[in-house]
């Protein structure tokens, strides 16, 4: 039996919280917007520090995705003529952009794709079968973690890692579930992602390495679900958690150190969410507010014209020893179960 582990929630001893006195600051750094658009969402950042992806909606109400620098010479693209792409993940070289598109809330409805060099989106496939699902984090090796919804029609949404566009295998989870979706991998074969609980239909984070999968939920005795979203080859993750209130926060996380970061921009009203983490540890941010880039470096932070917003870098140290474990689950998750509703403007997790 695989034995999966789970950070206990709520704040407590095991909890060593970064005091004024030794508090670190941090950026988030505004992008500049997609011109004409209502709203820009960034996903990702290369490791050249500058090359992002996102995508934009037009004063027409269409979503397209975009990738570029971040002086902000932009190129617009589309998958097909959905009318709704969005881009998940860039490659450390900036050569592949992931994505989904279709997205009308029903998941065996999206449509995944890859790009490469610039050219149009192609569809993700299993064989000839194109799949339904996201793509997103890739690793420096090409390899992309997503999910994909059962070919077989039964609606269940399977985790999966890919290459060069196509399906390359199944990641499974000790945990029965109606949703696996997986987000970041990296070239030592880590992956993160989440699943959905069978009892509350919300979902847990997980972090598969070395043969072990644990379930991760972020330690605030107000937490409702958390998702892992992004993953470099230093083992930092990023990732967003939602409160009692209905407000999404985001974070990174040292897998090695069991240490979680905060990440809130200081004027969102109901959501900020972390998405792509590059080798330096620049993590692309979205809120109800903007688009940022998160940043810790000091004096190597992008320097692009813009404010940046300053903010305290509250850690957060869980001791590995306090950690509750968990079995394999045991029963089905009831099918389609209800996913958290989220904030109006928030892209889907």
């Amino acid at each position: 039996m695989r034995v999966s582990l789970k950070f206990a929630l709520g704040m407590s001893a095991a909890l060593l919280i970064a005091s004024g006195a030794e508090a670190k600051k941090g950026q988030l750094i505004p992008i500049i917007p997609y011109p004409g658009a209502t709203t820009t969402t960034l996903t990702g950042i290369a490791d050249d520090n500058n090359t992002v992806v996102g995508s934009y909606i037009d004063s027409s109400g269409v979503t397209h995705g975009f990738y570029g620098t971040l002086d902000g010479n932009y190129t617009s693209f589309d998958y097909d003529i959905s009318g709704f792409t969005q881009a998940r993940g860039i490659s450390g070289d900036g050569s592949v952009i992931t994505g989904f598109a279709n997205n009308d809330g029903i998941h065996c409805d999206f449509e995944e794709w890859t790009m490469k060099g610039g050219k149009p989106p192609k569809a993700v496939k299993k064989g000839k079968t194109k799949l339904a699902g996201i793509a997103q984090g890739i690793d420096s090796k090409g390899v992309f973690a997503g999910d994909y919804c059962d070919t077989g029609g039964s609606g269940t949404v399977f985790g999966m890692l890919g290459q060069k566009g196509k399906w390359q295998s199944k990641v499974t989870t000790p945990f029965t579930s109606v949703y696996t979706g997986e987000r970041g991998v990296n070239k030592s074969g880590v992956i993160v992602g989440f699943y959905q609980d069978q009892d509350s239909g919300l979902q847990v984070g997980t972090v598969q390495q070395g043969g072990t999968t644990s379930a991760i939920t972020y330690p605030d005795a107000t937490e409702v679900y958390t998702v892992f979203e992004g993953l470099n080859d230093k083992n930092i993750a990023s990732g967003q958690w939602e409160d009692s209130g209905g407000i999404v926060h985001s974070f990174s996380y040292d897998i090695d150190k069991a240490k979680f970061v905060e990440i809130d921009d200081p004027n969102a009203a109901s959501f900020t969410q972390a998405w792509g983490v590059n080798k330096a540890g620049l993590i692309a941010v979205s809120s109800d507010a903007g688009s940022y880039v998160y940043c810790t470096l000091g004096n190597k932070c992008p320097s692009i014209g813009t404010k940046a917003i300053t903010v305290e870098v509250r850690e957060i140290h869980v001791a590995p020893g306090k950690f509750l474990r968990y079995g394999d689950a045991k029963t089905s998750a009831p099918k389609h179960a209800a996913l958290p509703k989220l904030p109006k403007g928030a892209s889907p997790l």
